[in-house]
């Protein structure tokens, strides 16, 4: 188990990583084993052909092999990787170093040097631009760290308690309500639902005093919570913008794009629900995004997003921007799927031209590993089947798109809308032309069915036959 681990690990690791860890294994304050120095220094050179001779050959150069002590090295060694990746991640943030050197400072009675530092920690805290909810938890951790030290020689009538318990609070609101959001928007998928009493009981909590007011994160995770539970009433989601315009700056990166994502999602749920004008609205909340680089992860733009914002500019007519956006952004996919991803897109380009003699073969040679977008893949293979008068090439499809949504047990609601999708096509390809008693019959049923993926098309098709 530790070889795999450790040879998962380093192979993975950037080769400017490597090299520093192998100066950490040099070193005497992590480690003290030539024999594990040897063996990092011959493992980050190779990554490939590491048989367990070879790797006890490097660290223990001309003696015979003991499988014993090679597993011990490694061991060793996967202890100097977990130490070199806590530390520099440790060192990657501020207000971590600050923290740990407080408490370190403190628990070693080193008093002056303590205020010193808390008073350099709190000035360049109070100076930066963030004041997400993470920073709120940066606070509570220095105050907290003040006040253990303070603790022993103050009278506690002494001690100002009131900001660990505000930035405390800050923390556990937005935290709380930004879990809510996450929840509430997965849940149409299948997922586990939020507790509703906690929820009514963190959102009355929020509402009084100053929470909302003073405290940006809180108030834009709230009114999105809102907006998601109430979507009808639009007005939280116009209070969730105007707190995001006011105070977008203090944002990390990083919770900036979640909290983008999250208000996308929202738009969308209003969008799928008929609510067109939230089109729009989920279209600039893209496009800023991208102004803003907000929107690639571990710098990879991810196919949701590539194909969400083409669907959406597509759907309001923005073609030129479309165009534009489709060919810059092709090398901002992830190798492993830009190739898929880009043809996909490109086949509902001429789809939504009506050009279905070039989608097709390009939906037909598609292999995707999001199950969403293979369904939407299926669902324009169908339509061009159908439009192309491909019969027997549609009844195939129309077999094994079922047999697929049936064996998938997690797939929410798409699985009744792609199923009666694909019965309401299977009845419409039985009636005869002109059969206008029957045809009546399956618009009726459509029309009172509610989940129907292809809806507007399936009566198109019913009312030209």
């Amino acid at each position: 188990m530790t070889e795999s681990f450790l040879l998962y690990t380093l192979r993975r690791l950037p080769a400017k990583d490597l090299k520093v860890l192998c100066q950490l294994a040099r070193c005497d304050a992590f480690n003290r084993r030539e024999e594990v120095a040897r063996l990092c220094e011959y493992v980050a050179g190779q990554l490939s052909r590491l048989s367990q001779e070879r790797l006890f050959a490097a660290a223990f150069p001309g003696k015979p092999y003991d499988n014993r002590a090679l597993r011990h090295t490694m061991s060793y060694l996967l202890d100097v990787v977990r130490r070199y990746l806590a530390i520099t991640e440790m060192e990657t943030t501020a207000a971590d170093q600050h923290y740990y050197l407080c408490r370190a400072l403190r628990r070693r009675g080193l008093d002056e040097l303590l205020t010193n530092e808390w008073g350099r920690a709190n000035s360049q805290m109070d100076t930066a631009p963030a004041r997400d909810a993470r920073w709120h938890f940066d606070q509570y951790d220095l105050h907290q760290e003040r006040l253990e030290a303070l603790a022993p020689r103050e009278r506690s009538a002494h001690l100002d308690l009131q900001p660990l318990h505000n930035h405390l609070t800050v923390f556990y609101l937005s935290e709380m309500l930004r879990h809510a959001c996450s929840a509430l928007t997965h849940q149409s998928m299948g997922a586990q639902p939020f507790d509703a009493a906690l929820l009514d009981t963190v959102l009355r909590l929020a509402e009084n005093g100053e929470w909302l007011a003073g405290h940006p994160p809180v108030a834009l995770y709230y009114h999105l919570c809102r907006a998601f539970r109430e979507p009808e009433q639009t007005v939280h989601f116009e209070s969730w913008k105007q707190v995001l315009a006011n105070s977008a700056e203090q944002f990390s990166p990083s919770e900036l794009r979640g909290i983008f994502l999250l208000g996308i999602n929202y738009c969308i749920r209003r969008m799928n629900s008929g609510q067109k004008v939230f089109i729009r609205e989920a279209f600039e909340l893209y496009r800023a995004g991208l102004e803003k680089n907000l929107l690639a992860e571990n710098g990879w733009l991810s196919g949701f997003t590539y194909k969400n914002i083409i669907r959406i500019g597509t759907a309001l007519g923005e073609h030129e921007w479309v165009r534009g956006f489709f060919e810059q952004h092709k090398n901002a996919l992830h190798p492993r799927e830009r190739d898929a991803l880009y043809r996909y897109n490109l086949a509902f380009l001429f789809f939504q031209k009506q050009d279905f003699a070039n989608a097709m073969p390009l939906l037909q040679q598609l292999e995707l590993e999001d199950r969403l977008n293979l369904l939407d893949a299926r669902r324009m293979l169908l339509r061009s089947y159908y439009e192309l008068g491909e019969h027997k090439a549609l009844d195939s499809l129309l077999t094994s798109f079922a047999t697929y949504l049936r064996r998938q047990k997690d797939l929410g609601y798409h699985q009744d809308l792609n199923l009666n999708l694909v019965r309401f096509t299977s009845r419409l390809l039985e009636i005869r032309p002109g059969d206008k008693k029957n045809l009546e019959k399956l618009r009726e049923e459509i029309l009172k069915t509610e989940q129907v993926a292809e809806k507007v098309w399936l009566l198109e098709k019913v009312q030209a036959g």
